[in-house]
């Protein structure tokens, strides 16, 4: 039995109130004298078991979860919900767990009162001598992966792209030629990036290779600067450079892109994750956040045509801004303010990837326009992405507001059955304009 003030817990009966009279008495049991101390030996329990079960969450099925998804084609807002489940999961599962063995402690013998704690100590002590190395533990997480034999060259600086290195993978990285690591992890990352990229700087430095700062934040930040430093590094560098974040996946496929944007051939470590793309997306199960997005389903009208609803920020960065696509045409009416602000957002982060975007304006149910667009859209390379502000979901149901994607879906069917005509270079320019 534990007390808090009027209430005892019972881990069998539950929560019961108690009175000053009568029932039980609280002034002769030591642990309601000593209440406060229960509490804070159940705040030190849940602190020393959450430390050793998140620290082994991030390396199972943390990892687990998002290489499951990645490669069942979810994108990257159901990768977002599953790992909130899955922290949900482990801070509730750790609180039980905590209260349990505080209950056992309260209980037990002399035995338990002291093996308990000191095997939970023991745990989190393992925890963090592991996370006093955390390149170790982010090699881990992120699955490894050799060095590529050879590397790919450009004029000047040349790059190859992967996951966090240890130092061991540092060796192996400047045994292959490489002369310096960029990293884009960044210190507002809590709470593993700062202490990383601390451990990084010593290793690079035993190492003997060069350590240059780019830092990225995924999701909320343009990286203006992050890219810029990239760029000119490109322009006037010399030597290999290997470019990471933490897990090789999101900011250094934007990085990459961003690249080969400016002419420069990169290579892959074996450790870098492929960037999603919308036929990883329809190969995965049905669903709310299976394949469609938020605002429609996505349809390949052709082999390397895709008509996509407008995404969401996660779904744009997901499937877009890693050079899933050579090309996105932008049906928004810049004469409906909301769609206004989508046609600029998406302006901006695809220019900043590097991706060239082509706006062409079709309102409502506008078959003959709609007709103009589609033989367009067959002139040009592909994959090529057209967004529409809304789509039907896989139901086929054409609700209101998705007026032009369905114009644009029965134009395209209607050219489909023809050939593909060559890409005139003056049309393509002359649209462009």
């Amino acid at each position: 039995m534990v007390y808090f003030g009027e209430l005892a817990w019972n881990g069998d009966a539950g929560m019961t109130r108690t009175f000053e009279s009568g029932g039980i008495d609280r002034e002769n049991n030591p642990f309601y004298r000593k209440r406060w101390t229960v509490v804070a030996a159940f705040l030190y329990l849940w602190g020393v078991v959450g430390f050793f079960a998140g620290t082994a969450v991030l390396v199972g099925p943390a990892r687990w979860v998002t290489v499951g998804l990645q490669q069942a084609g979810f994108g990257q807002k159901a990768q977002d919900h599953a790992m909130q489940a899955v922290i949900l999961a482990f801070i509730f599962g750790s609180a039980g767990a905590s209260l349990w063995l505080l209950r056992r402690t309260i209980h037990g013998g002399r035995r338990a009162r002291l093996g308990i704690p000191a095997a939970c100590t023991a745990l989190a002590l393992l925890s963090l001598w592991a996370w006093m190395n955390p390149g170790r533990m982010l090699a881990a997480v992120a699955g490894g992966g050799n060095v590529p034999a050879s590397l790919s060259t450009a004029s000047g600086a040349r790059f190859v792209f992967g996951a966090y290195p240890d130092e061991a993978t540092l060796r192996k990285l400047k045994h292959d030629g490489v002369t310096a690591v960029i990293s884009l992890q960044h210190p507002a990352v809590l709470p593993f990036e700062p202490a990383s990229i601390e451990t990084e700087k010593k290793a690079a430095r035993a190492v003997g290779v060069q350590f240059i700062h780019a830092p990225m934040l995924p999701w909320v930040s343009e990286n203006q600067a992050a890219l810029e430093q990239i760029r000119r590094i490109a322009q006037a560098g010399h030597g290999v450079y290997y470019v990471h974040c933490g897990l090789g996946r999101d900011r250094t496929n934007v990085v990459r892109r961003m690249l080969e944007g400016e002419g420069v051939k990169t290579a892959l470590h074996g450790s870098i994750a492929r960037a999603s793309t919308f036929a990883d997306r329809l190969a995965g199960p049905p669903g709310k956040h299976g394949r469609a997005f938020q605002r429609g389903a996505i349809r390949e009208l052709e082999p390397g045509v895709w008509l996509i609803p407008y995404p969401n920020s996660s779904e744009l960065a997901g499937y877009m801004e890693a050079g899933q696509v050579k090309e996105v045409v932008l049906l928004l009416d810049p004469g409906d303010a909301r769609q206004k602000a989508w046609l600029a957002e998406a302006r901006h982060a695809l220019s900043v990837a590097r991706v060239e975007t082509v706006s062409r304006p079709l309102m409502g149910r506008d078959l003959p326009t709609a007709r103009e667009i589609a033989a367009w859209v067959r002139t040009l390379p592909r994959p090529v992405a057209v967004v529409a502000p809304r789509t039907p979901y896989e139901n086929g149901d054409r609700y209101r507001g998705t007026e032009g994607a369905g114009a644009f879906m029965d134009a395209y069917a209607e050219l489909a059955s023809a050939p593909s005509p060559p890409a005139p270079a003056a049309r393509v320019a002359a649209a462009r304009r």
